[in-house]
């Protein structure tokens, strides 16, 4: 048997498994139970936050409400049998209904696209259904005419049909789309959730992980759980039948390893130059790019800020317990002010070794200035005449 993805073989089932996104199932589930569905919705979001399953749990919960734990149920509906019921949940979620018809606009984006569209969702549909549901997704790469073709059609549509529109750039939908649609804004989905998640199906996987791990995976989604998935899946296949590690996840992505940043950061902290420059080439010997090494730089002293103005316990702080604990103890040779300039020398550099001949010389150049920051800060307060300037703490 072929091999399914993590991101599909544990797709939502219910309004209730879709992660982060409470306030739009909750009042998704009130419009059923109140008999308001409207005609048309978008749902709006970045990638793998939860747009398509909600369309299509939404669709379920219209045709075959029995077969959702959490879907309402209508009281004044003849619905099928519960296996006929169960039979197109089933079709549902696969996405090969015949009442339930996913369209792709980035593949089917003409105007007749459209007009096929508007001619099939005349006819009713079949007897064991209630409605007709296009789920369109990413809308917005139909093109004007397109569009305009779908414009009378979605503001009277017939009664057996909704339409449910999905897009990662709601600015691209004309506006006389968007007046005639219900919109939901599906936010970017919290690292803690997404972790919960991961540690979930690593359980249920039977796998063993390190905790450091899971939460590197889930921040490294941006908010997107199919990506967090996809990343967990591409771990596994990396580790083999070894424990998913931190290390596993550094060399498959080809991260420069967390040891190394803190030897680096830690150099830096003791005002020591040849070390940190010595760290710095360290990182670049191994073969990870320097654009990588800066990014990865900005993530560590965002961690190390937030645990200084925070603290170790904060809920913004998103690491392990392990984690926490070294951070914290690395954090405590800097004041929170040091580390927001180191952040912006970082940034600097980011930017402008971009447009540089000489990249090299701009990043040894900025490791020996966060090395130098305590002194450069005595000099400026001298010349300000502050004879308190704000310092790093020493260890």
């Amino acid at each position: 048997m072929a091999y399914t993805v993590l991101a599909r073989r544990y797709r939502s089932q219910a309004f209730g498994d879709v992660v982060g996104q409470d306030a739009v199932a909750q009042t998704l589930k009130n419009a059923i139970q109140r008999d308001r569905v409207a005609h048309a919705y978008l749902f709006c979001g970045t990638r793998g936050v939860g747009k398509t399953s909600m369309a299509r749990l939404f669709a379920r919960a219209l045709n075959a409400p029995a077969t959702m734990p959490d879907a309402p149920q209508p009281s004044d509906v003849e619905l099928p049998e519960t296996d006929v019921q169960q039979r197109m949940a089933d079709a549902i979620m696969r996405g090969d209904d015949l009442n339930v018809i996913e369209i792709d606009a980035a593949s089917n984006n003409s105007v007749d696209n459209a007009r096929e569209l508007i001619a099939n969702a005349g006819l009713a549909p079949t007897a064991n259904a209630r409605f007709k549901i296009y789920i369109i997704d990413e809308v917005h790469m139909l093109s004007n005419q397109a569009f305009n073709a779908l414009l009378k059609t979605m503001e009277e549509p017939p009664e057996h049909v909704k339409f449910i529109l999905c897009t990662t750039d709601p600015h691209k939908v004309p506006p006389t789309i968007q007046s005639r649609c219900q919109r939901f804004d599906f936010p970017a989905i919290p690292t803690a959730r997404i972790t919960e998640h991961l540690k979930a199906v690593v359980n249920a996987e039977s796998l063993d992980a390190e905790d450091d791990l899971v939460y590197t995976v889930a921040r490294l989604g941006n908010g997107s759980m199919r990506d967090a998935l996809s990343l967990l899946d591409r771990v596994i296949a990396a580790a083999g039948d070894d424990k998913l590690t931190v290390t596993t996840l550094e060399t498959l992505l080809g991260l420069p390893e967390t040891d190394l940043i803190d030897n680096l950061v830690n150099a830096a902290a003791q005002g020591d130059v040849a070390a940190t420059l010595r760290a710095g080439h360290d990182l670049l010997a191994r073969g990870v790019s320097q654009e990588q090494v800066v990014e990865t730089l900005i993530e560590r002293l965002r961690q190390l800020m937030l645990v200084a103005a925070c603290g170790p316990d904060a809920d913004v702080v998103e690491l392990s317990d392990e984690a926490r604990k070294t951070t914290a103890q690395l954090a405590a040779h800097f004041d929170t002010d040091a580390l927001v300039y180191l952040i912006t020398l970082a940034d600097n550099l980011q930017r402008h070794a971009k447009q540089s001949a000489n990249p090299r010389a701009l990043f040894d150049a900025v490791l020996a200035r966060m090395a130098l920051a305590e002194k450069m800060a005595d000099v400026a307060a001298i010349l300000a005449g502050n004879t308190t300037p704000t310092q790093k703490k020493k260890p």
